[in-house]
C-alpha cells in the first residue's frame, strides 16, 4: 500500500509539474509574441514617421517653387461690364487664362470684376483688355 501511495504521490507531482511547465511555455511564447508585436508596431511607427517627414519635405519644396513663381507677378483688378451669370465668369476666366503670362484669374459677375495675377514681363494691361473684349465683354476704366 505504501508503494501505491508513493507511486500516486509521484504521479500527482508529475502532473502538477507538467501543467506548470506547459503554463510556463505558453506564457513565454505569448511574451515572445508580445515582443514581436511591439517590434512590428515600433517599425510601423518609424516607417510612418519617415513618410511624414518625406511628405513635409516635398510640401516645403513645392511651396518654395510656388513662391518663386509668384515673385515676378503683379495683381490686376479689372472692372468688367456685361457679365450676368456664372457662364459669363467662365468665359472671361478662360479668355484671361489663355493669355501668355496670366497665372491666376478670379472672376465675379456679381461684383463685375476680375482679379488676375500676371507676369508683367510677358503681358501688359492692353493685352488683358483685348482678351476681355474678345470674349464679348467691356473693360471699365477706373475713374
Amino acid at each position: 500500500m505504501n508503494k501505491l501511495l508513493n507511486f500516486g504521490y509521484i504521479l500527482v507531482i508529475s502532473i502538477v509539474f507538467g501543467i506548470t511547465m506547459s503554463t510556463a511555455i505558453v506564457k513565454a511564447d505569448s511574451s515572445l509574441q508580445s515582443n514581436s508585436d511591439f517590434t512590428l508596431l515600433k517599425i510601423n511607427d518609424e516607417f510612418a514617421t519617415t513618410q511624414e517627414h518625406e511628405q513635409a519635405e516635398e510640401n516645403t519644396e513645392k511651396e518654395d517653387l510656388e513662391a518663386e513663381e509668384l515673385e515676378g507677378l503683379e495683381e490686376y483688378e479689372i472692372s468688367i461690364n456685361g457679365m450676368t451669370c456664372a457662364n459669363c465668369e467662365t468665359k472671361v476666366k478662360g479668355a484671361l487664362l489663355k493669355c501668355s503670362g496670366v497665372k491666376t484669374a478670379w472672376v465675379s459677375h456679381i461684383e463685375g470684376s476680375a482679379v488676375i495675377e500676371a507676369d508683367t514681363d510677358m503681358i501688359d494691361v492692353d493685352q488683358i483688355v483685348a482678351a476681355i473684349e474678345k470674349a464679348g465683354f467691356a473693360y471699365l476704366e477706373e475713374e
